[in-house]
């Protein structure tokens, strides 16, 4: 017996998809966090009437990703929406993702971090997807009615990228590449699959990088992440938006004046 509905964010803990997570619990959603990090003390007392659960998941674990979504199943709760925040950017002043050495122009030891990169942004998104859509479809909703919505997240990056994020980039232009063939396979399930393209966000990936604001047209700030929080629920609650990629940057684009996307 179906007792209420839910949406899964995934990245929950942290960054966008805490501010996501605590979006829609406020508006009343049961809100379950996949997240391989330890649950965040900010999630406890959502405000609103929703409620969130928080879930131990590694994306890079198919069988994980199987185990959370059968545990929202067995527990009666019909599933209508997944915001899928879960990924690693490995770029940064510390750790630049070059591949070839500027001085001495061999190649970098650093094939493992660009396999990290892809199976946790680009395998992990399937492995997500594919259970998800799986347990959408079966909600059985009426043929003028959605069974329920995929939410991704790619970057500016992936059209944008600077020297030192070809494997980000890479990874984030997979997922705007699945965006409109997902859309099409599950729009015979009744599911919508649209993907946000943020830029630059005030979350942990950034914490370590200088706020270049200088680079954004206007406003002339770093993103807050409740405004893609915002977009994100925007998005669930408007089923015309399907098949999409929409950027929230403050129209920042190609503009930056260094090799380096992190020199001011």
């Amino acid at each position: 017996m179906i007792l209420r509905t839910a949406v899964v964010v995934t990245g929950g803990s942290s960054g966008l998809g805490a501010a996501t997570a605590l979006r829609f619990a406020a508006s009343g959603h049961t809100v379950h966090v996949f997240d391989m990090h330890a649950e965040s003390a900010r999630l406890d007392r959502p405000e609103g009437g929703g409620r969130i659960v928080f879930h131990q998941v590694d994306v890079r674990d198919d069988e994980h990703v199987r185990d959370a979504f059968e545990a929202i199943e067995q527990a009666g709760e019909e599933l209508r929406g997944i915001i899928h925040c879960a990924g690693i950017a490995a770029f940064g002043p510390n750790n630049p993702g070059q591949l070839v050495d500027a001085q001495n122009h061999v190649p970098l030891d650093n094939l493992g971090i660009v396999e990290n990169v892809l199976n946790t942004n680009v395998l992990g998104t399937f492995s997500v997807v594919r259970h998800g859509a799986s347990m959408l479809a079966r909600n059985d909703r009426q043929q003028d009615e959605e069974n329920g919505f995929i939410i991704l997240t790619s970057s500016g990056a992936a059209i944008d990228g600077k020297a030192g994020q070809s494997a980000y980039s890479a990874s984030k232009a997979a997922i705007i590449g699945m965006t409109v063939p997902l859309a099409r396979e599950f729009s015979a399930l009744g599911v919508r699959v649209v993907t946000i393209a943020p830029g630059l966000f005030d979350t942990p990936i950034l914490d370590d990088t200088p706020k270049i604001e200088r680079h954004v047209p206007y406003p002339g700030r770093v993103g807050d992440p409740d405004e893609f929080a915002r977009l994100a629920l925007h998005i669930a609650e408007n089923r015309y938006i399907n098949a999409d990629v929409i950027r929230i940057d403050g129209g920042i684009r190609g503009e930056f004046r260094s090799a380096s996307p992190f020199i001011r």
